[in-house]
């Protein structure tokens, strides 16, 4: 009878779990579906701009469809010995909020443009939590102390901030 019971938790147990598993996937389609529509649609309109600072540019580029930011992202160089770094973080919206996010860096020797290592992660995002993820290369992700949701919601604050200043005083400018 205990063989009977274990058996019937443990059925309930993996049930279970494949059953959040497959909910997590059905949510990362809807994200990739949603996102593959905001790069296919033509109203989507796309803008730029620099902001120079005293040892980087760091370029932004953010997208709105109607009055709604759905996408930003920043990049930037950095030189780390005979290396070029370029960092790249990447936000797709819907309502404000972000779904999904990508993190990367990539390494290129001055001397030999083969020479490349690339790091990225990319998240899928459900009320603020990270609900899959994957990544590629050594980087951040394999460091057991780094606390990624924070790091998201960091520079994502930041960065909409910065959009959003931005586009207020892009959309005055053309009012006049």
């Amino acid at each position: 009878m205990k063989k009977f019971f274990l058996l019937l938790f443990l059925f309930f147990l993996f049930g279970f779990a494949y059953s959040q598993t497959t909910a997590e996937l059905k949510q990362k389609k809807s994200i990739d579906y949603y996102s593959d529509a905001i790069e296919k649609d033509k109203s989507v309109k796309k803008y730029k701009f620099t902001v120079i600072g005293s040892d980087k540019n760091i370029l932004y580029k953010y997208e709105k469809k109607s009055n709604e930011i759905v996408k930003i992202s920043r990049n930037w160089d950095e030189k780390d010995g005979d290396y070029k770094a370029t960092y790249s973080y990447d936000f797709v919206m819907k309502n404000e909020s972000k779904i999904y996010a990508q993190e990367g860096i990539t390494y290129q020797n001055y001397n030999d443009s083969e020479d490349i290592s690339i790091w990225n992660v990319k998240f899928w995002l459900k009320n603020d939590k990270v609900i899959f993820t994957t990544s590629l290369g050594h980087g951040k992700t394999e460091m057991d102390d780094w606390d990624y949701e924070k790091e998201l919601k960091e520079n994502f604050n930041y960065m909409l901030k910065t959009v959003k200043n931005y586009d207020n005083k892009r959309m005055l400018i053309e009012k006049k």
